[in-house]
């Protein structure tokens, strides 16, 4: 019995969540209060990151990070020993259902800034209470 038990949570290891949809991302959203380099986008997430509904977002987008283990299923972390800090910028598409990680910048220009780039850039995720809306991310 012990057996089938470790069997079964083994078999329940291995089943990953599919991904999660994604986009090509075309400047869907280009405007003048859209940040485009990493200092306006770090301005615009520090000035913006103590409502009470930026709190409630950034914490629903951690546990959709978290659900699909989208930093640790894309290999990033293999690429280099240094800390990367991301932000990440969604806005949503006037046509769209979802909102969309249109950018990505980081702190460091790197293997591993740009494979972390590559893996949140399209991705769709839940529209956020105001856009662009800035999430800031540290990849050890």
């Amino acid at each position: 019995m012990r057996k089938l038990g470790l069997i079964a949570l083994l078999a329940l290891a291995g089943c990953a969540s599919p991904p999660p949809p994604r986009v090509a991302v075309a400047a869907a959203a280009s405007g003048s209060d859209v940040p485009h380099s990493y200092a306006d986008a770090l301005a615009y997430w520090e000035k913006h990151t103590g409502s009470a509904a930026s709190r409630t977002y950034l914490t629903e987008f951690v546990d959709f990070n978290n659900h699909y283990r989208l930093n640790k299923n894309s290999g990033c972390y293999q690429l280099g020993n240094e800390d990367v800090h991301l932000l990440l910028v969604i806005t949503h598409p006037a046509d769209g259902e979802s909102a969309v990680v249109e950018n990505v910048l980081s702190d460091v220009d790197s293997p591993k800034a740009r494979c972390f780039t590559k893996a949140y850039v399209g991705l769709l995720t839940k529209v956020p209470p105001y856009v662009p809306f800035v999430v800031g991310m540290d990849m050890p």
